[in-house]
């Protein structure tokens, strides 16, 4: 009896820990990567082409890195080299007028290219200041 309680509470603690370690978990899908090179990581997972994107990421290059996102709106986000970029917020619905996008620029450069929301607001934040743009 003592045996099956331990394996019981072996296999409660890696499932919880495997939970844990998922991307999605409490994170929602906002788009995905269309180019990478040569590498780029999103919370410590490697991106590569057509991998996932999720809020609250953050996506990091390393000395020749470049990832290129695309996100449901079909807004675009190219990340340069030695960069880190923060997927802050994401609100998108193709039924509604209203949208928001919010990313927190930490370090390098990046190039974000409005989607197909027609009403929304735009924030991005760097080290140094807020870009705030409302369509």
């Amino acid at each position: 009896m003592n045996l099956r309680r331990i394996t019981s509470g072996i296999l409660l603690v890696g499932f919880v820990t495997l939970l844990q370690l998922s991307p999605s978990r409490g994170q929602e899908a906002i788009g995905s990567a269309t180019s990478v090179r040569p590498q780029a990581e999103a919370n410590a997972r490697t991106l590569s082409g057509g991998s996932t994107v999720y809020s609250k990421e953050l996506v990091h290059t390393g000395d020749a890195g470049r990832a290129d996102l695309r996100f449901h709106d079909n807004s675009n986000l190219s990340v340069g080299p030695k960069s880190s970029v923060r997927l802050d917020k994401f609100v998108y619905d193709p039924n509604k007028s209203a949208s928001s996008v919010a990313v927190e620029a930490t370090r390098g450069s990046f190039r974000f290219v409005t989607g197909s929301q027609s009403k929304g607001s735009y924030q991005v934040k760097t080290p140094y200041g807020t870009l705030g743009v409302r369509g």
